[in-house]
């Protein structure tokens, strides 16, 4: 017979460490649901530690960018940490849409993506590749230029004006090719074309060479934190599939619109339009 084996128990230092990010990670979940900002006394009280060990904790979260500290010294989640609602969108979102995507893909065998909001920045959550030999290229986790490429115009298009300037500002305004739009109030009317067409072109302003198109995946209360697109390479690009496109890319991301209505993913008051957002600081080229 073989010996069993004993299994050793872990380290004091481990478990010790073990317990502090349970402690950290509860409090991040309970600000997540909680949605208002806490102060040290409040999330103290729900760790179950003292000041001393919870401000030692929230701190670190701080450094790390997983909080953030206001003037009156309450503590609410850093930007970079979706909220719960944002975890649920972003994971229904992704089911949903990918049979959609798979469609869209087969369509012309070009590269189709996914884009969702979240606090300040856009982001690509799904590439599916085209089949051709020389495609366009995309990557999951890319943040996308709300005022250049398609997926990011079709959101940007469509937000407030405090959450679109919010955008701009944060990735900034600068050229990318020749083609890319630095004039705020050229950008401004280009989001104005976006809203009053339902779709967004990205004409070689993000990649020389490439062309993509765009739309926005509007729910039913006119809100919009996601988008889809398809793009190729400017060579393959022609007048037909110009005609073509627009009504595809609408027409999926219509689909891709009513499933997540009958899930329940869209709600939240409507959106108002970016049009009388502030022009953010130019930065770059």
């Amino acid at each position: 017979m073989k010996r069993r084996s004993i299994a050793k128990p872990a380290p004091v230092e481990a478990v010790q460490e073990s317990r502090s990010l349970a402690k950290g990670l509860q409090i991040l979940e309970t600000l997540a649901r909680k949605g208002n900002p806490m102060n040290l006394r409040d999330i103290s009280e729900f760790a179950g530690l003292g000041k001393a060990s919870t401000l030692r904790l929230l701190r670190t979260l701080q450094a790390t960018g997983y909080l953030a500290r206001d003037a009156n010294d309450n503590y609410e989640l850093g930007r970079d940490w979706p909220s719960i609602q944002q975890q649920n969108r972003l994971r229904s979102v992704r089911e949903l849409a990918v049979p959609f995507l798979q469609g869209l893909n087969a369509e012309l065998g070009e590269t189709v993506a996914l884009a969702f909001l979240f606090e300040d920045v856009i982001r690509v959550i799904e590439v599916m590749d085209g089949t051709h030999h020389i495609r366009m290229s995309n990557y999951r986790g890319g943040i996308l230029q709300p005022y250049a490429s398609s997926l990011g115009k079709s959101i940007t298009a469509y937000q407030t004006p405090d959450v679109a300037q919010r955008l701009l500002y944060t990735y900034g305004i600068f050229s990318l090719t020749p083609n890319t739009l630095t004039d705020f109030r050229a950008i401004q009317d280009d989001l104005t074309m976006v809203r009053q067409r339902g779709y967004a072109w990205d004409r070689e302003e993000t990649v020389p060479g490439g062309t993509c198109i765009g739309a926005p995946i509007i729910c039913g209360n006119g809100e919009v934190f996601s988008s889809v697109s398809m793009s190729m390479p400017k060579a393959r690009f022609n007048k037909q599939l110009e005609e073509l496109l627009p009504g595809m890319i609408t027409d999926y991301a219509s689909g891709i619109a009513k499933a997540l209505k009958q899930a329940g993913v869209c709600e939240g008051a409507p959106a108002k339009p970016a049009a009388t957002a502030h022009a953010p600081a130019k930065s770059g080229a």
